[in-house]
């Protein structure tokens, strides 16, 4: 009796019978992915599909995120993988023997879990592998000089890959954001994805909105944290301020919080370019479309799966600075708005200092916009893919 009422409890916290189920282990902020997946229920609610969100536990209320009526159930197990993949695989395969349609689980994570011990069928979309996340499986133990411990982390990083393999490989549809990503978990999990690449939020402006000749405006928005490379931007202007009298005046703009922003504040000081660099901090929505009304070029030294901030300035017709290791430049090659960094933070520089000299051309705004996808086109192509 007592496991029957814990089964009722559980069953409790699962989608509706019929519904498209999205499962992401996590929400811990909103943030990129958040908005991928809002962008996806955006677009079911529009066609008329019923669909929730599924998760192990939201700290975010992601349903106060969306402008229509939005489902999120949170598993909410013991804060152990153990528990953790049990869940997931009472829920999945509660998902299946009603005969909903097969759900989709985003993140790696999810891949990882899946593997471990789901049997039931489900659809797999990975934005980030474990090299871009960082990621450190569960229960991994940090190196130490002592070898048992070492041969414990060891042992749970070859347990992680191949959960992570079987998970993939075990998905009926498996799908990532660029040729690169696939390329890479070809090699490491023996399996092909289906490219779809992102889309931006809006879309791409009619006209270029009247900006000051100068200073030039420089902007980047993101995480202040150690991999978002802000600091190559500072080494960047700071090299082109020695040699000021061969480049315009510029004043660049960082928005975001995180936990590198007075590092950042006093690598300024240091580098003597603090008179140009202004922290704006978190932003409104109106304060960040202000931003892109007045800046003329975007910066995004960060090594990421795809990087969609670089779609939304091009929307904005801002000039692009972007590194080569991040993946939306395989849909931006060949086009004068973008100038992409290769060689690390010497690269870096020069793709920044070519930007600064092709916005001092008053003609450079009036260049053709290469062909941007969109937020509705990627879901829609996501919603068929996966038969739904």
């Amino acid at each position: 009796m007592l496991f029957r009422g814990r089964e009722l409890e559980q069953q409790a916290n699962y989608p509706a019978v019929g519904d498209i189920v999205i499962f992401q282990p996590e929400f811990i902020e909103f943030g990129g992915e958040e908005r991928v997946i809002l962008s996806l229920s955006r677009e079911l609610h529009a066609q008329g599909k019923p669909h929730s969100i599924l998760c192990y536990w939201d700290h975010i209320n992601l349903a106060a995120y969306a402008t229509w009526p939005l489902k999120v159930y949170q598993l909410n197990p013991s804060k152990n993988p153990i528990s953790k993949v049990l869940s997931l695989r009472r829920c999945l395969q509660s998902i299946y023997q009603v005969g909903s349609p097969t759900p989709v689980l985003f993140n790696i994570q999810s891949a990882y879990h899946a593997g471990l011990a789901t049997n039931a069928p489900y659809h797999v979309r990975i934005p980030d592998t474990y090299s871009l996340l960082g990621f450190k499986p569960e229960s991994a133990q940090k190196e130490t000089p002592s070898l048992l411990k070492c041969f414990k982390s060891k042992l749970m990083s070859l347990i992680c890959h191949f959960a992570t393999r079987r998970g993939i490989r075990n998905s009926k549809k498996f799908v990532t954001n660029t040729l690169a990503l696939r390329e890479e978990m070809q090699h490491l999990y023996g399996r092909s994805a289906e490219v779809i690449y992102l889309g931006g939020f809006g879309g791409l402006i009619d006209n270029v909105p009247e900006r000051a000749a100068a200073p030039i405006n420089l902007f980047t928005v993101s995480r202040l944290q150690t991999s978002k490379r802000i600091d190559w931007i500072l080494y960047a202007l700071a090299e082109i301020k020695r040699d000021e009298d061969s480049y315009p005046a510029w004043c660049l703009h960082i928005a975001g919080t995180g936990p590198d922003q007075n590092t950042l504040q006093n690598l300024c000081e240091t580098l003597g370019i603090s008179d140009q660099v202004i922290f704006h901090g978190f932003v409104s929505d109106d304060q960040l479309q202000k931003l892109y009304e007045t800046s003329h070029v975007f910066l995004m030294p960060a090594k990421q799966g795809f990087g969609l901030p670089a779609i939304e300035a091009l929307y904005q017709k801002l000039g692009l600075v972007v590194s080569d290791e991040s993946g939306v430049v395989e849909i931006l090659q060949d086009t004068n708005w973008v100038t992409i960094a290769h060689g690390g933070k010497a690269g870096f520089v020069s793709a920044t200092k070519e930007m600064l000299k092709r916005v001092e051309d008053p003609g450079f705004y009036q260049n053709p916009m290469p062909e941007l996808p969109t937020e509705a086109l990627w879901a829609k192509k996501i919603i068929s893919h996966f038969g739904w």
